[in-house]
């Protein structure tokens, strides 16, 4: 569901245990979102609700959607029957139905788009779905940031809100119990950027891949 804020607050966070990570994405999005103070900016913000986010993008004067894309492809609604016994076959998604239930912005198109880590968490088929949509949607020298895990396993893998801050660096507070489904290689990101004229990867320590792609 696309909730839309600008200035005032939102829904709380849990008081839950948090980590620090180091962004240079992020720090190129906000020097970008404080170099734009005279027309309010469109910013999609992937994942739960987040008072913290909301508040630091509506005082810098831009409007924001959040988007909690995750949690919605987790419905069993999107899965249609795959039949029972030996002879069944892997489920199959209805993915133009989940396009149109969950990623329908109301003609809407973004200059900024905070997708976090949100591709790894999907349900294999509904990934190419998701970029699609965002190539649609995201304005011409729009900016689109990304993180993609390269790994399955681990401590750094679990699906958490990143929390925005006032310098580069991010808040990382845990979410749901939900596991990485997919690692995806550069040349696959690349691919589903297509359209993106200028596409920049990071390294993190944390073996997390920051994408920043400008349209």
């Amino acid at each position: 569901m696309l909730k839309l804020f600008r200035r005032g607050g939102g829904a709380g966070e849990g008081n839950i245990p948090e980590r620090t990570r180091h962004s240079r994405g992020w720090s190129d999005v906000l020097a970008y979102l404080r170099a734009e103070p005279a027309r309010s900016l469109r910013v999609l913000d992937f994942g739960t609700t987040s008072p913290v986010n909301i508040n630091l993008l509506t005082s810098l004067g831009h409007s924001v959607y959040m988007a909690n894309v995750v949690s919605d492809a987790q419905r069993p609604e999107w899965v249609k029957s795959a039949g029972d016994g030996p002879r069944a076959k892997a489920p199959e998604y209805d993915t133009e139905r989940f396009k149109a239930a969950t990623l329908d912005f109301s003609g809407r198109d973004f200059d900024i788009v905070l997708l976090w880590d949100t591709a790894d968490y999907l349900p294999v088929p509904l990934v190419p779905v998701l970029f699609e949509r965002l190539r649609e949607v995201v304005r011409p020298e729009g900016r689109l940031l990304g993180f993609f895990h390269g790994k399955t396993e681990g401590p750094d893998t679990g699906y958490a809100r990143y929390q925005l801050t006032e310098g580069p660096e991010l808040r990382i507070i845990g979410n749901e119990p939900l596991p990485v489904r997919q690692v995806l290689q550069n040349r696959q990101i690349e691919r589903y950027l297509e359209g993106f004229g200028t596409i920049r990867f990071f390294q993190g320590t944390d073996n997390v891949r920051e994408v920043l792609a400008i349209r």
